[in-house]
């Protein structure tokens, strides 16, 4: 692979990262079925490997309260919310599509302790 087919860095938010989890718990443990489970995390992490190395790829998502511009990739049934950031995929929510998702949802409110 060339340098410049070479994937993006990967960051996770803390809200991600338990987004993420709380997928794999509840459709693993809550609903009793771990294939189900196994499926979502497969689906979501091989879009976000796509993002890595097309992070154009997403559809852009932007609300008039945020200051930044995100975007989203499609993990049926999940939505990943991401930025590209210093040469990083950064990773904010990962969100089921039914689920209503506002500007704040999107904040960070770990950098702000």
């Amino acid at each position: 692979m060339s340098e410049s087919n070479k994937p993006l860095q990967l960051e996770w938010k803390s809200r991600a990262n338990l987004d993420r989890k709380s997928i794999a718990i509840y459709l693993g443990i809550e609903c009793g079925n771990p294939k189900a489970a196994l499926k979502a995390i497969e689906s979501i992490d091989n879009v976000i490997e796509q993002v890595r190395q097309f992070p154009q790829i997403g559809k852009r998502f932007k609300h008039e309260r945020l200051a930044n511009e995100y975007r989203m990739a499609q993990a049926s049934p999940y939505l990943v919310f991401y930025r590209v950031d210093n040469g990083a995929v950064v990773v904010y929510r990962i969100l089921h599509q039914r689920q209503n998702i506002d500007e704040y949802e999107l904040i960070d409110r770990s950098a702000w302790q």
